[in-house]
């Protein structure tokens, strides 16, 4: 069993104020330790532009553009450019523009707790509920409308570590991800699904992606963590769409 990629990895541009390093790789480095360790392709997936410690800046994407080329010439990967967005309303929206969307070959979406909210209103309605880790019934029917109703607007590949800061219903989730074509992320550092979740969720047919979550080169393809995951649940190969293959992905053709 191969993981031809990993899709979801954070470098320097994932910036913090006064240029704080949230990741320590480069588009170049994170690249060649790709290839060291037998990957194919990665994305480059740096926090979304609303997170306000760690987001990147929309004025870098077009040189990360350019970083991205040579960094394909020089080790033969294929890299895509990606984002991990956050969600920031309850009615599933997420800090991506329609012209962003054009720019990017990869788009990832999780809950971060240092994202801006979309009105003073989603403050207090979604986003501090998750902040202080509410899990009450009505908490987790919001998250999991805004989870759904953000796959049937925009086009997510993957949702990141889901649940994590943000409770959902899995089962419902799963059954909105079979239909837009999404799939659920095995995380390299937390993975939220008990073992009910995820009997679930294979028996319905969810696509999976196992990534690592990189913060810096050397975490590149360390996966372990979700492939454990995998093997302990059962989960088949097939439903895992980094393994052995190339994921489809909604903005990108490899080629």
């Amino acid at each position: 069993m191969v993981i031809w990629g990993d899709y979801h990895t954070h470098t320097i541009y994932s910036s913090g104020p006064h240029n704080a390093k949230h990741a320590t790789g480069t588009i170049l480095e994170n690249a060649m330790v790709a290839k060291e360790k037998g990957l194919k392709q990665i994305a480059i997936t740096e926090h979304g532009f609303d997170h306000k410690l760690y987001g990147v800046k929309r004025k870098n994407i077009n040189k990360m553009r350019r970083e991205i080329e040579e960094a394909k010439k020089k080790t033969g990967i294929d890299i895509l450019l990606g984002i991990e967005a956050n969600f920031i309303s309850s009615d599933g929206d997420v800090d991506l523009t329609e012209e962003d969307i054009k720019n990017l070959d990869f788009i990832i979406v999780g809950f971060h707790n240092f994202a801006k909210a979309k009105s003073l209103r989603e403050f207090f309605k979604f986003r501090l509920p998750n902040m202080l880790n509410l899990r009450r019934k009505k908490d987790i029917r919001r998250n999991t409308l805004a989870v759904m109703k953000a796959m049937d607007k925009y086009p997510i590949d993957v949702i990141s570590h889901p649940g994590a800061h943000m409770p959902i219903d899995f089962e419902a989730v799963g059954r909105h991800a079979i239909k837009t074509n999404t799939h659920l992320e095995l995380n390299g550092k937390r993975i939220l699904y008990s073992k009910e979740d995820i009997k679930k969720l294979v028996e319905m047919g969810v696509k999976f992606m196992i990534n690592s979550d990189a913060h810096s080169k050397d975490g590149v393809g360390e996966v372990n963590n979700g492939v454990n995951f995998m093997f302990k649940y059962d989960i088949p190969h097939s439903q895992v769409a980094n393994i052995e293959n190339f994921p489809n992905f909604k903005n990108y053709k490899k080629g």
